[in-house]
């Protein structure tokens, strides 16, 4: 019989993360809520007036901070797919079902981080005048819940890179240990918030756009430990 923390890993809070994301929607969905000027701050700490701190084309750098950490999850989830079609070829500690949540975690929470921002209307900071973008492809900084003339921008909310990074605190749920789950968090926010940070530093996304994405990965792989329990199968499975 699993212990209360198996069962605590297995039916994690999703109360917690939806709280959390519709916090990140009102903060920086509205004006005067103080949200914007966050993102505003936050973005000024990368742009000199002229540039971003890393310019679009940075070369071998973003070939390693951009390219680097997408092949390393990619690499991650033919590891994962292996263990799900190989289970007895598969590490003790993983097994099937652990290897199966954690790949429908990466899946889903890049799925859907992708759709929405196709239907959010957000720009970049890269899209905005006050950023140095010129016409015919300049536009004018809208939140979430502002009116977008035709054509605005949408492709920024929730933040898609970052995605598979957050994806990770599915670790947090994997393993009933409390070990396990204080590993699994610091794993997928250290990841997830350094491949955020990089785009926000290159002006590619605002702090709202990955705490955004942040908010619906914690979701989404709290409901699919629920579904799946993860922490419940033997280290044999």
């Amino acid at each position: 019989m699993a212990d209360s923390r198996t069962l605590s890993a297995d039916r994690p809070s999703v109360v917690l993360p939806a709280l959390f994301l519709a916090t990140v929607v009102v903060l920086f969905g509205f004006h005067g809520t103080g949200g914007e000027w966050l993102d505003l701050k936050v973005q000024s700490w990368f742009w000199d007036g002229r540039d971003w701190l890393i310019p679009k084309d940075s070369g071998w750098f973003h070939r390693l901070a951009y390219t680097g950490p997408k092949i390393l999850l990619y690499v991650f989830a033919v590891g994962l797919l292996g263990a799900v079609a190989f289970p007895a070829r598969s590490p003790a500690w993983l097994g099937r079902r652990r290897a199966a949540y954690i790949f429908l975690s990466l899946a889903v929470v890049s799925l859907v981080c992708t759709q929405l921002r196709s239907v959010t209307q957000m720009a970049t900071p890269r899209d905005l005048s006050i950023y140095g973008a010129v016409a015919p492809n300049a536009w004018e900084h809208l939140l979430l819940f502002d009116a977008k003339p035709a054509h605005y921008p949408s492709h920024a909310f929730p933040a898609g890179h970052a995605s598979g990074g957050f994806a990770l605190l599915s670790l947090a749920f994997a393993w009933g240990t409390v070990s396990a789950r204080r590993r699994g968090i610091l794993i997928g926010i250290a990841y997830g918030g350094a491949m955020g940070l990089y785009q926000v530093a290159r002006g590619e996304h605002f702090l709202s756009h990955t705490l955004a994405t942040a908010a619906v990965a914690w979701l989404i792989v709290a409901c699919l430990a629920r579904w799946l329990k993860p922490a419940e199968v033997s280290s044999t499975s």
